[in-house]
């Protein structure tokens, strides 16, 4: 989990993660941006495993915990969670900075959820300047879709992403980590449908399939 304050910051990190980071043979990132607000629904499914994430993912992606930041020494802010050790607080003013900027570069907009937005980063190496793409983006309403039973938990998600993101293959790597969600889905739902073979039941198992889709947000 990255701490940044603005959007300079999120293209300055990434452009560090190509510098020293393992990257293959191509000049792709995926990253992905958490926009999760400090409720209940947020600390008992992310932040209670937050310090897992932020080891299990490495070199292989970076997430961006929006508006959560390092307690300063000397500083009187609400603890929230703890990160390889060191306490963490949640900045409102920061997370809707971060929000608005994200808003106006992209047509991506904030549902008030808990969202995790998956996108395409590459490095331009002529000039050394890193580019987003979010023209194969996924936004993932992590909230709504534990609501719905979708998934089992934010947890099985991150492992997901994380684990396709490890062994990714071509310089699209969203798409391709869209393509492998839905397929892993998709197997979970045949057995589901032929063991369930009622209207509803096959309803919620195509949600699960276009949870995983991509958007396009580039403006």
């Amino acid at each position: 989990m990255v701490v940044i304050d603005s959007f300079e910051e999120l293209v300055d990190h990434l452009k560090h993660s190509f510098t020293y980071k393992s990257q293959g043979d191509n000049n792709t990132r995926v990253a992905g941006l958490l926009f999760a607000l400090p409720n209940n629904f947020t600390k008992d499914e992310i932040l209670v495993g937050i310090d897992y994430f932020h080891n299990r993912s490495g070199k292989t992606i970076d997430f961006f915990c929006i508006g959560y930041q390092p307690v300063a020494n000397g500083t009187d802010h609400q603890v929230i969670t703890k990160v390889n050790g060191d306490n963490w607080y949640f900045n409102s003013a920061i997370f809707n900075h971060l929000r608005e900027q994200i808003s106006q570069v992209t047509t991506w907009k904030y549902t008030g959820s808990v969202e995790l937005v998956l996108f395409n980063s590459y490095l331009d190496e002529p000039n050394g300047k890193v580019v987003l793409d979010f023209s194969d983006a996924l936004s993932i309403d992590l909230r709504k879709a534990k609501d719905e039973k979708l998934i089992s938990s934010v947890g099985e998600v991150f492992e997901d992403v994380i684990s396709i993101a490890e062994g990714i293959t071509t310089d699209n790597p969203t798409k391709e980590m869209s393509l492998k969600l839905i397929a892993n889905t998709g197997k979970k739902s045949l057995v589901s449908v032929l063991f369930n073979l009622l209207p509803k039941g096959i309803q919620d198992e195509t949600k699960k399939i276009y949870l995983f889709g991509t958007t396009d947000y580039n403006k």
